[in-house]
């Protein structure tokens, strides 16, 4: 029952997910039309590399819980739970990642812990990325918004461990959650967000290459920072399917000193369009990971896994 639970709601993701393409094809098809092959490629690929490497600061944070998978294995259900993102509200991908740790023998507590925890790195890099890029962009911009940058940092004292252990105490307390959440160290929260931060950083890339060639502008500081603040915006609205509508929103705005507004849209219409490409292309890449495991469980009756 559980299995067949996983793949309904698996199946209603992807169903979303196809949607998504369907529904804004004639307005993309028509942006797509202002770019090279090469911008367009070039970006896609970003999109589909940053998509690996969030899944490697995931499994950074779940490896200090306890979660003793391989790197094909994190993969595998990383980008197998992105679907999640097509459906309204912002915690399925968690709940599907917390629910493979379970399958892995960590306990619900831990689970909970790790996926938050994931979670929480994600946004606070988002924060500080799109600050950060955004102010330094900016001629002039730090004189009058120096207080961004004070928000930032306080954003990044989220990730000292004391002050997210307290984070993560809150949210089980909101989720009426009755166990002691875990301890995640240091070393775990800094490569987690070492790997966030180079996500934000081939996103970045991927709105540069579309930007320069849509309006003309090659500033690739903007770009990261105005597409990361786009997202966080997007994932706060949680009502939104992936961000739908409110992302590309927040990027016209962010964008409104090196593009007009019907660039920018454009802009915003491409990069969705590859983003959710890139998550078609995650998905399959998960299913043929996991149908290569199930071969080798069937040469290997012992289950054994290979070293991470």
């Amino acid at each position: 029952m559980k299995a067949a639970l996983r793949w309904a709601f698996l199946a209603v993701a992807v169903g979303l997910l196809a949607w998504a393409v369907a529904s804004s094809w004639d307005e993309v098809s028509a942006a797509l039309r202002d770019l090279t092959w090469g911008a367009i490629a070039g970006a896609a690929a970003a999109c589909v590399v940053a998509l690996g490497v969030n899944a490697m600061s995931w499994r950074a944070v779940m490896r200090a819980i306890g979660l003793t998978a391989t790197v094909p294995e994190a993969l595998r259900v990383f980008l197998l739970s992105q679907v999640g993102k097509y459906v309204p509200g912002s915690v399925w991908p968690v709940l599907a990642q917390a629910e493979f740790a379970r399958d892995h023998g960590v306990s619900r507590a831990r689970a909970m812990t790790g996926s938050i925890v994931a979670m929480v790195v994600g946004v606070v890099t988002a924060g500080v990325v799109s600050a950060v890029g955004l102010v330094a962009a900016v001629p002039g911009a730090l004189a009058t918004y120096w207080w961004v940058l004070v928000v930032a940092a306080g954003l990044a004292t989220m990730l000292v461990p004391p002050v997210l252990a307290r984070v993560v105490a809150l949210a089980f307390r909101i989720t009426r959650r009755t166990e002691e959440p875990a301890r995640i160290g240091g070393r775990a929260l800094l490569a987690s967000a070492g790997w966030s931060v180079l996500m934000w950083a081939l996103l970045g890339l991927q709105a540069w290459l579309l930007l320069r060639e849509i309006s003309g502008e090659g500033d690739l500081l903007i770009a990261t920072g105005a597409f990361a603040f786009a997202w966080l915006v997007g994932f706060l609205v949680v009502i939104a399917p992936a961000g739908a509508v409110v992302r590309e929103a927040t990027l016209v705005l962010a964008l409104g000193p090196v593009a007009t507004p019907a660039q920018a849209l454009s802009l915003a219409l491409v990069s969705r369009f590859l983003m959710t490409a890139a998550d078609g292309i995650g998905l399959a890449v998960g299913i043929a990971i996991g149908g290569r495991r199930r071969g080798a469980a069937a040469e290997d009756p012992s289950g054994a896994h290979p070293p991470a």
